[in-house]
């Protein structure tokens, strides 16, 4: 499925007693989401990545601009009706129904429109597709047995993981009794086939005696058109909705349990799985790690990576968080008081930014900016010459961006590529590197952090740094906007 946004604007309107202006949360927002992809909106609160998330679900109205599905416009169209399925922060789980039933309570009133089946007919031809193996059925079963003995609760539980079938079919196929596995085997299999041969033929019969005819997909035709109804899934075909979609998550073992049963990880697989379970056209999650300890995020991210690969559903993800968004990402959107800031792969976000809001706001630590001028092809901090350009660039104050990584000491470069002065005020150890917490009258920020390795000998005081020139950025002193140097 592919979105396009077309100059997609979202207004509230202020208050004219307090005399308070219309607030713009989503600004004429262009952006198209590629089939199948995972697109991330990033940025801090208030800039519009949420309600860009609910104009797109169809919870918020649009004031201006146009949502298409594909070809479809649904702009207007009512949320039950866009085929979305969509994940909040809070899980909102229903306390006093198990795993099971929450996960299937978006289809119990769910109408779908489709071409009309045989039932009857597709579960004959399964039953004896089935019946061509026998031998999968009984070690299945066998497989679930304890001690030997056969449970018939754990036999089912077996044949609808074995087989992804509805746990109603899997009673009927233990029915069968198949497991005992001895000379009798074949005869009754062959006393099965005949009975849904049967069954089979005088459903068509049935179905011919009204005009009806089928196709390979037990859809009905009649007078040469394809037979469409509007009706409610039956139990049998929820359970088995129900189920594939705990296999996806991974918690078929925890359907019987209680959401408080759960962990807060646990819970939130439980929140995708029943945003999945209508087979969604388009998957919304609105910041889904939220609520999470700094260990289940890491898990939870790189199960909902594996879940959206998996069926291949074009997902959008809304997060304040960097990490997040650069870990599992296809493409990144930096949102700034509703417009788009960069639209970008994650990493080329990072290495080539292309304003001073998105270097800002992407880096861990965060880049370091100071006040710097354009001189005579000399880009200057102060007094000192940190790197000249051969490019006619007009002269004048600029910001000047320097990752934490992307300074230089010691053995590093000699003494004649030192270009930088600061002053040391603390090191901390990380493990592998070092953390220099630095100073400097052009410094903008609270604090300047310069990562360096941990075998490096540094100590507090005035220190001389190189640079690297590839994670140097410069931006224009007035519109911010990146200057290519």
């Amino acid at each position: 499925m592919e979105i396009r946004l077309v100059g997609l604007t979202k207004k509230f309107p202020g208050d004219a007693k307090k005399n308070t202006p219309d607030t713009i949360a989503v600004d004429h927002l262009n952006l198209t989401i590629k089939n199948g992809e995972l697109m991330g909106l990033l940025g801090p609160s208030g800039c519009g990545k949420s309600t860009t998330l609910y104009m797109l679900s169809g919870l918020k109205e649009p004031t201006e601009g146009e949502i298409w599905f594909d070809d479809e416009d649904v702009t207007h169209l009512a949320p039950e009706k866009r085929g979305i399925g969509l994940v909040f922060q809070n899980y909102a789980l229903y306390p006093h129904m198990t795993v099971y039933k929450n996960v299937m309570f978006p289809l119990t009133n769910l109408r779908v429109e489709e071409n009309e089946k045989s039932f009857a007919l597709e579960k004959y031809r399964l039953y004896l597709t089935l019946l061509e193996d026998p031998n999968r059925i009984i070690k299945a079963i066998l497989a679930s047995a304890n001690n030997g003995k056969v449970n018939r609760g754990y036999a089912i539980d077996a044949l609808t993981n074995e087989f992804h079938i509805s746990k109603y079919l899997a009673k009927e196929i233990f029915k069968w009794n198949l497991q005992g596995a001895n000379e009798n085997t074949i005869p009754l299999v062959n006393e099965l086939k005949e009975k849904y041969l049967s069954l089979s033929y005088k459903e068509e019969e049935k179905l011919t005696k009204k005009g009806y005819t089928w196709n390979e997909k037990c859809e009905l035709s009649k007078n040469g058109t394809i037979h469409k109804i509007k009706r409610k899934l039956t139990l049998d075909e929820m359970d088995a909705l129900v189920r594939e979609a705990a296999r996806l998550v991974q918690i078929e073992s925890y359907l019987d349990r209680k959401p408080k049963e759960l962990s807060g990880g646990q819970q939130q697989r439980v929140a995708i799985a029943r945003a999945l379970v209508k087979k969604p056209r388009v998957l919304l999650l609105d910041e889904p790690l939220s609520n999470l300890d700094a260990r289940l995020r890491i898990q939870t991210r790189e199960e909902i990576r594996r879940i959206q690969q998996e069926t291949g559903i074009t997902t959008v993800f809304v997060t304040h968080d960097q990490e997040e968004a650069m870990s599992i990402c296809d493409d990144i959107v930096v949102m700034k008081e509703g417009r788009m800031m960069q639209l970008d792969h994650p990493q080329e976000v990072y290495k080539d930014p292309k304003n001073l809001f998105v270097a800002k706001f992407l880096g861990n630590p965060p880049i370091n900016v100071f006040q710097g001028t354009l001189n005579n092809g000399w880009l200057m901090i102060g007094n000192e010459k940190i790197l000249y350009t051969h490019k006619k660039v007009q002269d004048g104050p600029v910001y000047i961006g320097i990752r934490p990584e992307g300074f230089l000491i010691d053995k590093e470069c000699g003494e004649e590529k030192k270009v930088l002065t600061l002053n040391c005020e603390q090191i901390i150890t990380q493990g592998r590197d070092l953390s220099l917490v630095c100073s400097s009258p052009y410094f903008i920020g609270s604090k300047l952090k310069i990562i360096i390795d941990s075998d490096i000998n540094a100590k507090p005081g005035k220190i001389k740094f190189g640079l690297r020139p590839n994670k140097v950025y410069v931006f224009d002193g007035k519109t911010e906007e990146r200057i290519y140097l």
